[in-house]
Protein backbone atom coordinates (compact mmCIF):
# COMPACT_ATOMS: atom_id res chain seq x y z
CA UNK A 1 0.00 0.00 0.00
CA UNK A 2 2.23 2.70 -1.23
CA UNK A 3 1.88 6.43 0.21
CA UNK A 4 -0.62 5.57 2.96
CA UNK A 5 0.11 3.46 5.85
CA UNK A 6 -2.98 0.80 6.51
CA UNK A 7 -4.38 2.75 9.76
CA UNK A 8 -4.05 6.06 7.94
CA UNK A 9 -5.99 4.45 4.62
CA UNK A 10 -8.85 2.95 6.48
CA UNK A 11 -9.57 6.49 8.13
CA UNK A 12 -9.32 8.17 4.83
CA UNK A 13 -11.83 5.60 3.19
CA UNK A 14 -13.98 5.79 6.26
CA UNK A 15 -14.11 9.68 5.60
CA UNK A 16 -15.15 9.55 2.48
CA UNK A 17 -17.81 6.63 1.84
CA UNK A 18 -19.39 6.91 5.59
CA UNK A 19 -18.49 10.41 6.95
CA UNK A 20 -18.56 12.59 3.59
CA UNK A 21 -19.95 10.77 1.09
CA UNK A 22 -21.66 13.41 -0.41
CA UNK A 23 -18.67 15.96 -1.22
CA UNK A 24 -17.23 13.25 -3.42
CA UNK A 25 -20.46 12.44 -5.23
CA UNK A 26 -21.67 8.97 -3.32
CA UNK A 27 -24.33 8.43 -1.59
CA UNK A 28 -26.09 4.82 -0.16
CA UNK A 29 -28.92 3.50 -0.66
CA UNK A 30 -31.94 3.46 1.73
CA UNK A 31 -31.02 -0.52 2.04
CA UNK A 32 -27.08 0.73 3.64
CA UNK A 33 -25.69 -0.34 -0.06
CA UNK A 34 -23.82 1.43 -2.72
CA UNK A 35 -22.48 -0.27 -6.36
CA UNK A 36 -18.38 -1.01 -5.46
CA UNK A 37 -17.72 0.19 -9.24
CA UNK A 38 -19.52 3.83 -7.73
CA UNK A 39 -16.98 3.28 -4.76
CA UNK A 40 -14.24 2.14 -7.24
CA UNK A 41 -14.47 5.40 -9.63
CA UNK A 42 -14.57 8.10 -6.96
CA UNK A 43 -11.15 6.44 -5.76
CA UNK A 44 -10.17 6.83 -9.47
CA UNK A 45 -9.99 10.28 -9.81
CA UNK A 46 -7.73 11.10 -6.60
CA UNK A 47 -4.10 10.15 -7.88
CA UNK A 48 -3.10 9.28 -4.32
CA UNK A 49 -6.31 6.22 -4.39
CA UNK A 50 -5.79 4.83 -7.37
CA UNK A 51 -4.32 1.80 -6.24
CA UNK A 52 -7.11 0.95 -4.20
CA UNK A 53 -8.88 -2.34 -5.92
CA UNK A 54 -10.99 -4.75 -3.81
CA UNK A 55 -7.96 -7.18 -2.89
CA UNK A 56 -6.98 -3.81 -0.72
CA UNK A 57 -9.86 -4.17 0.97
CA UNK A 58 -9.86 -7.22 2.39
CA UNK A 59 -6.36 -6.86 2.84
CA UNK A 60 -7.46 -4.19 5.39
CA UNK A 61 -9.91 -6.59 6.83
CA UNK A 62 -6.96 -9.55 7.23
CA UNK A 63 -4.92 -6.84 9.21
CA UNK A 64 -8.13 -6.25 11.56
CA UNK A 65 -8.39 -3.06 10.95
CA UNK A 66 -12.06 -2.29 10.84
CA UNK A 67 -13.99 -0.66 8.05
CA UNK A 68 -17.29 0.74 8.25
CA UNK A 69 -18.67 -1.44 5.18
CA UNK A 70 -17.67 -5.16 3.71
CA UNK A 71 -17.60 -6.05 0.30
CA UNK A 72 -21.03 -7.85 -0.68
CA UNK A 73 -20.38 -9.18 -4.24
CA UNK A 74 -20.63 -6.06 -6.11
CA UNK A 75 -22.06 -3.90 -3.38
CA UNK A 76 -20.72 -2.03 -0.72
CA UNK A 77 -22.80 -3.35 2.67
CA UNK A 78 -22.70 -0.56 5.66
CA UNK A 79 -21.91 -2.81 8.56
CA UNK A 80 -25.51 -3.20 11.07
CA UNK A 81 -23.63 -0.97 13.78
CA UNK A 82 -23.45 1.93 11.68
CA UNK A 83 -27.32 1.64 10.75
CA UNK A 84 -28.85 2.89 7.31
CA UNK A 85 -28.60 6.28 6.08
CA UNK A 86 -31.58 8.69 6.64
CA UNK A 87 -31.98 11.63 4.12
CA UNK A 88 -34.03 14.81 5.12
CA UNK A 89 -36.27 16.79 3.13
CA UNK A 90 -33.80 19.29 1.51
CA UNK A 91 -34.21 22.87 3.08
CA UNK A 92 -33.17 26.15 1.51
CA UNK A 93 -33.28 24.30 -2.13
CA UNK A 94 -31.04 25.76 -4.63
CA UNK A 95 -32.90 27.56 -7.80
CA UNK A 96 -31.38 25.47 -10.22
CA UNK A 97 -29.68 21.96 -9.32
CA UNK A 98 -26.95 20.56 -11.95
CA UNK A 99 -26.42 16.74 -13.46
CA UNK A 100 -24.48 15.14 -16.24
CA UNK A 101 -25.72 13.10 -18.88
CA UNK A 102 -24.27 10.96 -21.82
CA UNK A 103 -24.75 12.34 -25.34
CA UNK A 104 -27.15 9.16 -26.52
CA UNK A 105 -29.46 9.76 -23.82
CA UNK A 106 -29.81 12.97 -24.39
CA UNK A 107 -33.19 13.14 -26.76
CA UNK A 108 -34.45 10.14 -24.18
CA UNK A 109 -34.08 12.55 -21.33
CA UNK A 110 -36.05 15.59 -23.26
CA UNK A 111 -38.75 13.27 -23.98
CA UNK A 112 -39.38 11.05 -20.99
CA UNK A 113 -37.20 13.58 -18.52
CA UNK A 114 -34.36 12.40 -15.87
CA UNK A 115 -34.74 9.13 -13.87
CA UNK A 116 -32.66 6.50 -12.72
CA UNK A 117 -32.65 3.14 -14.11
CA UNK A 118 -29.81 1.69 -11.64
CA UNK A 119 -30.71 3.06 -8.63
CA UNK A 120 -33.66 4.42 -6.30
CA UNK A 121 -32.63 7.74 -6.45
CA UNK A 122 -30.94 10.25 -8.73
CA UNK A 123 -28.05 12.29 -7.67
CA UNK A 124 -28.19 15.96 -8.40
CA UNK A 125 -25.64 18.65 -7.20
CA UNK A 126 -25.57 22.38 -6.81
CA UNK A 127 -22.31 23.03 -8.00
CA UNK A 128 -21.66 22.44 -12.20
CA UNK A 129 -17.96 20.95 -10.88
CA UNK A 130 -19.11 18.52 -9.07
CA UNK A 131 -21.81 17.03 -11.47
CA UNK A 132 -19.28 17.61 -14.43
CA UNK A 133 -17.09 15.08 -12.17
CA UNK A 134 -19.47 12.43 -10.96
CA UNK A 135 -20.65 12.10 -14.79
CA UNK A 136 -16.64 12.41 -16.60
CA UNK A 137 -16.11 8.55 -14.53
CA UNK A 138 -18.31 6.77 -16.85
CA UNK A 139 -18.19 9.36 -20.02
CA UNK A 140 -15.30 11.02 -21.17
CA UNK A 141 -17.77 14.10 -22.38
CA UNK A 142 -20.98 14.63 -20.54
CA UNK A 143 -23.29 16.84 -21.53
CA UNK A 144 -24.60 19.26 -18.35
CA UNK A 145 -28.23 20.10 -17.97
CA UNK A 146 -29.62 22.19 -15.40
CA UNK A 147 -32.79 21.35 -13.18
CA UNK A 148 -35.09 23.86 -11.89
CA UNK A 149 -34.90 22.57 -8.73
CA UNK A 150 -36.91 25.09 -6.77
CA UNK A 151 -40.02 24.98 -9.51
CA UNK A 152 -40.11 21.19 -9.63
CA UNK A 153 -39.71 21.13 -5.53
CA UNK A 154 -43.25 23.43 -5.66
CA UNK A 155 -45.36 21.20 -7.51
CA UNK A 156 -44.65 18.25 -4.91
CA UNK A 157 -41.73 16.15 -6.32
CA UNK A 158 -39.55 15.74 -3.12
CA UNK A 159 -36.11 16.05 -2.84
CA UNK A 160 -33.67 15.38 -0.31
CA UNK A 161 -30.45 16.31 1.31
CA UNK A 162 -27.46 14.08 1.21
CA UNK A 163 -24.68 16.17 2.55
CA UNK A 164 -22.38 18.58 0.74
CA UNK A 165 -23.81 19.86 -2.04
CA UNK A 166 -25.68 16.71 -3.34
CA UNK A 167 -29.63 16.25 -3.66
CA UNK A 168 -31.60 12.88 -3.67
CA UNK A 169 -34.72 13.26 -6.21
CA UNK A 170 -36.52 9.90 -7.58
CA UNK A 171 -37.24 11.63 -10.95
CA UNK A 172 -37.18 14.80 -12.54
CA UNK A 173 -40.32 15.43 -15.94
CA UNK A 174 -38.88 16.81 -18.92
CA UNK A 175 -40.87 20.49 -17.98
CA UNK A 176 -38.15 21.05 -15.02
CA UNK A 177 -35.10 20.77 -17.47
CA UNK A 178 -32.78 23.36 -19.18
CA UNK A 179 -30.99 21.42 -22.23
CA UNK A 180 -28.17 23.06 -23.99
CA UNK A 181 -28.28 23.88 -27.69
CA UNK A 182 -26.11 20.85 -28.94
CA UNK A 183 -23.94 21.87 -32.17
CA UNK A 184 -25.35 19.00 -34.70
CA UNK A 185 -22.90 18.53 -37.74
CA UNK A 186 -23.00 20.05 -41.12
CA UNK A 187 -25.12 17.83 -43.21
CA UNK A 188 -23.45 16.10 -46.20
CA UNK A 189 -24.38 17.11 -49.76
CA UNK A 190 -26.70 16.16 -51.70
CA UNK A 191 -27.12 12.78 -52.74
CA UNK A 192 -26.26 11.11 -56.39
CA UNK A 193 -29.53 11.10 -58.60
CA UNK A 194 -31.17 7.39 -58.44
CA UNK A 195 -30.68 5.82 -61.13
CA UNK A 196 -27.83 4.18 -62.96
CA UNK A 197 -24.98 7.23 -64.18
CA UNK A 198 -24.89 7.82 -67.90
CA UNK A 199 -21.34 6.98 -69.29
CA UNK A 200 -20.27 9.83 -70.84
CA UNK A 201 -18.65 9.31 -74.26
CA UNK A 202 -14.99 9.35 -74.46
CA UNK A 203 -13.17 11.47 -76.77
CA UNK A 204 -9.63 9.18 -76.47
CA UNK A 205 -9.21 6.36 -78.60
CA UNK A 206 -7.54 3.19 -77.75
CA UNK A 207 -4.40 2.32 -79.15
CA UNK A 208 -4.53 -0.25 -82.11
CA UNK A 209 -8.31 1.15 -83.33
CA UNK A 210 -9.95 3.87 -85.10
CA UNK A 211 -13.23 5.11 -85.91
CA UNK A 212 -15.34 3.94 -88.73
CA UNK A 213 -16.59 6.89 -90.89
CA UNK A 214 -19.48 6.97 -93.89
CA UNK A 215 -16.71 7.61 -96.23
CA UNK A 216 -14.90 4.39 -95.30
CA UNK A 217 -17.24 2.26 -95.99
CA UNK A 218 -18.11 4.35 -99.82
CA UNK A 219 -14.25 3.64 -100.43
CA UNK A 220 -14.26 0.26 -99.33
CA UNK A 221 -17.86 -0.59 -101.60
CA UNK A 222 -18.76 -2.80 -98.59
CA UNK A 223 -22.24 -2.60 -97.40
CA UNK A 224 -22.69 0.63 -100.15
CA UNK A 225 -25.89 0.17 -102.26
CA UNK A 226 -24.59 2.63 -105.03
CA UNK A 227 -21.15 0.38 -105.43
CA UNK A 228 -22.92 -2.37 -105.95
CA UNK A 229 -25.53 -1.10 -108.21
CA UNK A 230 -22.65 0.27 -110.11
CA UNK A 231 -20.88 -2.79 -110.58
CA UNK A 232 -23.93 -5.01 -111.56
CA UNK A 233 -24.89 -1.98 -114.16
CA UNK A 234 -21.29 -2.60 -115.58
CA UNK A 235 -21.41 -6.15 -115.73
CA UNK A 236 -25.01 -6.24 -117.66
CA UNK A 237 -23.48 -3.99 -120.52
CA UNK A 238 -21.19 -6.13 -121.25
CA UNK A 239 -23.24 -8.94 -121.83
CA UNK A 240 -25.17 -6.72 -123.92
CA UNK A 241 -22.21 -5.85 -126.24
CA UNK A 242 -21.63 -9.75 -126.95
CA UNK A 243 -25.45 -10.10 -128.11
CA UNK A 244 -25.51 -7.71 -130.49
CA UNK A 245 -22.35 -9.00 -132.15
CA UNK A 246 -23.79 -12.19 -132.07
CA UNK A 247 -26.33 -11.32 -133.62
CA UNK A 248 -24.82 -9.56 -136.67
CA UNK A 249 -22.65 -12.48 -137.56
CA UNK A 250 -25.93 -14.60 -137.52
CA UNK A 251 -27.22 -11.95 -140.37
Amino acid sequence: MPKYQPKTLAKTLDYIVRRSPGEHGLFWDLDGTMPWKEFHWALQQDHSLRFVREPTIRELQLLGIELPFSIDGNLLRLNPEFGRPVYQPAADLPKRLYFGIKPKNLVHIQNMGLKSTRRQFVALCAERELALRIAERTEPAPILIEILAREAYETGIPMLAAGGNLYLVESIPAQFILFPQVRREPAEGPAAPAGKPKNKPSSQTAPGSFTVAPHHLQAAGAGNPAGKAAKTQEKSGWKKERRKERHKRDI
